[in-house]
């Protein structure tokens, strides 16, 4: 196999490795997307960045339209305790997680 096409493959495998992980970059928009409620654009992305960070540590991240809105919640309060996440984090992934959903679909 030569070198251009050793590329294109493992271009390829980093792709679709990102389309299945795909953590969306917090937008404006997302600080309105929960009905009349405004969540703060710094939450956001400091719920983002522990999403991607703290998450990875023990799992590879989640598709985030796997589980149900309701179920967000839940899920990462029961992940808090061996991630170490203190509640306003838990609350700032939540935001963030809450929020992707809302406006990507």
């Amino acid at each position: 196999m030569n070198k251009l096409s050793m590329l294109v493959v493992l271009g390829g495998l980093l792709v679709s490795c990102e389309s299945i992980n795909y953590v969306p970059p917090v937008t404006s928009q997302m600080t309105t997307a929960k009905k009349g409620q405004h969540v703060d654009l710094a939450m956001l992305r400091e719920g983002r960045t522990l999403f991607v960070h703290r998450c990875i540590e023990c799992h590879t991240l989640p598709v985030l339209w796997r589980y149900s809105t309701e179920d967000w919640p839940g899920i990462v309060d029961s992940m808090s305790h061996r991630a170490s996440l203190k509640p306003a984090e838990r609350e700032a992934i939540v935001a963030y997680v809450l929020a992707v959903r809302s406006t990507e679909h």
